[in-house]
């Protein structure tokens, strides 16, 4: 898988790092480049070794209206499920308030491929993947 960081801006990639990525049941706060014990407790629990963090939210990071984020939304729910995949409910949140939090799922048990493809028919610049006992990295997918 390539890395595609020359055809996002910069100012988008630093962005994607400074967002808290928060799962609502477990309750989790995660980070790019921060290893989360709480999360690896949860993976154990799950039986899973492998997670991505997916968003369906304001493809290419152009915003759109709440209905059409929901939507979105939606189908991603409903592509995850029919595929499935274990996912619990999150949100990305900017650290600085700069852009509304994107309705997301932590899905669980998903190669790093899957998760990329996923997220590319939902036209997503990045993810976030994990692996147990590592700390999560984004993937860029353009």
């Amino acid at each position: 898988m390539d890395d595609y960081s020359g055809n996002i801006d910069q100012q988008l990639i630093n962005a994607y790092r400074a967002t808290i990525y928060k799962v609502f049941k477990p309750t989790l706060s995660l980070k790019i480049g921060q290893k989360n014990d709480e999360l690896d407790t949860f993976l154990i629990d799950n039986n899973t070794f492998t997670w991505a963090f997916i968003s369906a939210c304001n493809p290419f990071s152009q915003k759109l209206s709440d209905k059409e984020n929901d939507l979105l939304h939606k189908k991603l729910y409903e592509e995850l499920v029919q595929n499935g995949y274990r996912i619990c409910e999150g949100e990305g949140q900017d650290e600085k308030n700069d852009w509304p939090p994107e309705k997301s799922y932590l899905v669980l048990q998903i190669s790093k491929k899957n998760a990329f493809e996923i997220a590319k028919t939902f036209d997503q610049n990045a993810i976030i993947f994990g692996q147990f006992n590592k700390a999560p990295e984004l993937i860029l997918l353009r």
